[in-house]
């Protein structure tokens, strides 16, 4: 179950906003700053662990190209099918076979550090991952630690994400709308607004610096914000860009992680109208059947 599924089980917007009052800044400092010095560790340790095996790989990489255009005249059928093969297997590794690179580029500290993110908030894209027994190894311990902070982390981005919309229900409160009117207009602005900056919006600087359909721009928003993560397109931590940047990374990260509560919420929206629409026809039905055992046996 991802992140966003995990959060959106049990919400309660107003007690989340009832918190953001009697919660202490304090506390939520120490959280931050204790999540933050966690990725930095967590950085710092897959950096150390996948470092060498990264050149290492890049190396083979390098070389095997080298030989193949060496020796590709006097090559048989099975030389070509083994090259064919150790390609796709580095391949699939997350190595790309483009290039002459073989300088660490993967597990610098600033994607590594990405790296984590995507980890503790169960997004995977799967282009960067831990290929040593060490890393692997590494990664359940810091993610099984790891993601209940995030968890801890997602409750105050829940208040910031929703609390502008229970203000805004108090204020049509104040205007004299009913109870259930406001709860509509409310979650309609939310609905409307977070499906505007988490899905609409973004596609076009996709289409833009992804050179992406709005189509497959919409598509990515969607299965990252969601956590679904396929990796079939990726923008941070591409292994295909060579020139990343950094800044245009961790923006996107921020609008992940904003997006992940903001969805989250959404889904404990629709679960809620699911139940309450289950609840309804469960007192239909019931009402029915007792109308028509009333009738038999007026009836009879």
């Amino acid at each position: 179950m991802s992140l966003s599924r995990q959060l959106s089980c049990s919400l309660d917007f107003q007690s989340l906003c009832l918190r953001d009052e009697t919660g202490t800044r304090v506390r939520k400092g120490v959280i931050l700053l204790v999540y933050i010095s966690y990725i930095m560790f967590g950085a710092f340790m897959f950096g150390a662990l996948e470092r060498d095996f990264e050149v290492q790989q890049r190396h083979l990489v390098v070389k095997a190209k080298a030989d193949f255009l060496k020796n590709r005249s006097n090559m048989t059928k099975e030389d070509v099918r083994r090259f064919v093969q150790m390609m796709t297997s580095l391949i699939l590794s997350g190595i790309p076979p483009t290039g002459n690179r073989t300088t660490v580029f993967f597990w610098t500290f600033t994607n590594s550090f990405i790296t984590c993110i995507i980890i503790l908030s169960t997004i995977g894209y799967g282009t960067i991952f831990p290929k040593t027994s060490g890393g692997q190894m590494f990664c359940i311990v810091f993610a099984t630690i790891g993601i209940p902070l995030t968890i801890m982390l997602f409750k105050y981005i829940f208040i910031l994400v929703y609390l502008p919309f229970e203000k805004f229900g108090i204020y049509l409160q104040h205007k004299g709308l009913n109870e259930k009117n406001v709860y509509l207009w409310k979650n309609f602005f939310f609905a409307a607004t977070g499906s505007f900056f988490f899905l609409v919006l973004p596609p076009f600087l996709f289409m833009s610096l992804e050179n992406w359909s709005y189509i497959e721009g919409i598509y990515y928003s969607f299965n990252t914000i969601s956590a679904i993560g396929f990796g079939d397109y990726t923008v941070v931590s591409n292994p295909t860009k060579d020139n990343q940047d950094i800044t245009y990374s961790i923006l996107l990260l921020i609008w992940n992680l904003y997006g992940l509560a903001w969805i989250a919420l959404l889904f404990n929206l629709i679960a809620s109208f699911f139940q309450e629409m289950g609840s309804r026809l469960n007192k239909d039905t019931s009402e029915t059947e007792v109308e028509e055992e009333k009738e038999l046996s007026s009836s009879g």
